[in-house]
């Protein structure tokens, strides 16, 4: 009985929201291709008024930042929909090697922005969920896989993906 609890606990803790993702990758241009569609029953960050979410967009190469790209925010949602395209330069050779690194923020004007939820896709995966999103773009070159992401604690992540470390 003390371990059912314990689970739900522990389930509780983690429902930062989720994140709808959309990665293919094209072999002959070296394009690593996401389409960030939509996150839904985001932690809301500000109680009056509902999050201003957007998603910062990393990949890293080994344990090497290469590149950061940011979805717009919209305001007052904790279910956006972004629906927004970003395009990265990585040779197959380098593929095996590279970890994005998506997270979710709330935008906040007044000071830094609020940390709602992380996962990494690739080399250093958060998960196996996202270990799946990986293979499963790995093995379907130049079509889109879409997948649905539970999204993790900086902590989680940090513990688990060294590609989560090398990130802001």
């Amino acid at each position: 009985m003390g371990t059912f609890f314990a689970f739900i606990e522990k389930k509780n803790e983690v429902e930062l929201g989720e994140l709808l993702l959309s990665l293919n990758y094209l072999p002959s241009a070296g394009r690593l291709n996401v389409d960030v569609i939509r996150a839904k029953q985001l932690l809301q960050t500000d109680v009056s008024q509902g999050s201003d979410p957007f998603v910062k967009i990393q990949l890293v190469h080994g344990l090497k930042l290469v590149k950061t790209k940011k979805t717009s925010f919209l305001r007052g949602t904790i279910d956006p929909f972004y629906n927004e395209s970003f395009s990265f330069k990585v040779p197959q050779e380098e593929l095996e090697n590279a970890s994005l690194v998506f997270t979710v923020f709330g935008h906040n004007m007044k000071s830094s922005n609020d940390f709602i939820g992380r996962i990494v896709i690739g080399q250093y995966s958060s998960g196996p969920s996202e270990s799946n999103h990986w293979r499963r773009m790995l093995n379907t070159h130049r079509t889109a896989v879409e997948q649905w992401h539970s999204l993790r604690s900086r902590a989680e992540c940090d513990r688990v993906s060294p590609a989560s470390l090398e990130v802001t």
